[in-house]
């Protein structure tokens, strides 16, 4: 499990897309802040990148399986582990909350660092995004199966009552 996660957080390019997120939130764009980022060592983006690709994992882990994939966190978990596939969903469960405790306590110590406050709340927004994504199902490779279009339509067509 601990060599999946290594490797499964990077490959989703969370890296990359946060470091294209600072320069647009920075004042003053730091080469110590770009390389730190580019170089996988910022938590806070470690963190949103696990939390994505866990729910990615818990979701869409039986369809990619299916087509012939690698195996996934729980898979990984179960053949570590020998647990049945309920508590290995329920380990990977524990480990996204651990991330939003590890984000949370990131964003807390950011406010004296050279990181903008911008690029921090970014982060924390698409990490929410991603669980919303995958929520009730695939949100990104099948949402016809998923709420998530449904959930989209009421945001942004649906009037709200005011009474």
């Amino acid at each position: 499990m601990e060599e999946y996660m290594q490797n499964a957080w990077k490959s989703i390019a969370a890296p990359t897309i946060f470091v294209h997120f600072y320069c647009v939130f920075s004042d003053q764009l730091s080469i110590q802040v770009l390389e730190t980022l580019s170089e996988h060592q910022q938590k806070i983006v470690r963190c949103f990148a696990s939390v994505f690709r866990l729910a990615n994992d818990l979701v869409t882990s039986p369809d990619e399986l299916a087509r012939g994939d690698v195996l996934k966190s729980i898979q990984c978990y179960m053949n570590e582990t020998g647990a049945s596939e309920v508590k290995a969903r329920v380990h990977v469960q524990q480990i996204i909350n651990e991330m939003w405790d590890e984000m949370n306590y990131e964003k807390m110590q950011s406010r004296s660092s050279l990181i903008p406050q911008d690029f921090m709340e970014s982060v924390m927004n698409l990490a929410r995004m991603s669980q919303c994504m995958y929520q009730y199902g695939d949100g990104h490779g099948s949402p016809e199966k998923a709420k998530i279009t449904d959930r989209i339509v009421s945001l942004l067509f649906n009037s709200i009552p005011l009474d």
